[in-house]
């Protein structure tokens, strides 16, 4: 069930700079910043979304919370995929979502497991 937010704004900036950095791989790269934005939007606590600017001029940071955790969902465009790191932009990201992985990652890390904890947070 949708509730109101005030992230729509925020991820639809973050979604439009990743296709716009993505240009040559837009065909890969839209259908997974879809998905990765729409997962937010159902899933990330209120109030958590925020966008920051990055100088390597991939879209930006996203940062989003979820279950507590505060995460990093950033552009890469050498890899045409999102990455996703808790807590930090530094090391390897905990994920990666990209053309190949959509299906399986994408319903993973936002399916049924993150939307119970997401369910329990808010009641």
């Amino acid at each position: 069930m949708a509730r109101p937010d005030d992230c729509g704004d925020t991820l639809r900036a973050y979604a439009l700079a990743v296709i716009r950095c993505a240009e040559d791989n837009a065909e890969e790269v839209v259908p997974v910043i879809l998905a990765v934005t729409g997962g937010i939007l159902s899933l990330a606590e209120p109030g958590s979304v925020s966008l920051r600017d990055a100088d390597d001029g991939a879209g930006g940071v996203l940062w989003a919370a979820f279950g507590g955790e505060r995460m990093a969902f950033r552009y890469n465009p050498l890899t045409a995929m999102i990455e996703l790191r808790v807590g930090t932009l530094d090391g390897h990201p905990m994920r990666r979502f990209g053309r190949r992985s959509l299906p399986m990652d994408i319903t993973n890390f936002f399916g049924p497991t993150r939307e119970a904890e997401a369910a329990r947070r808010r009641g």
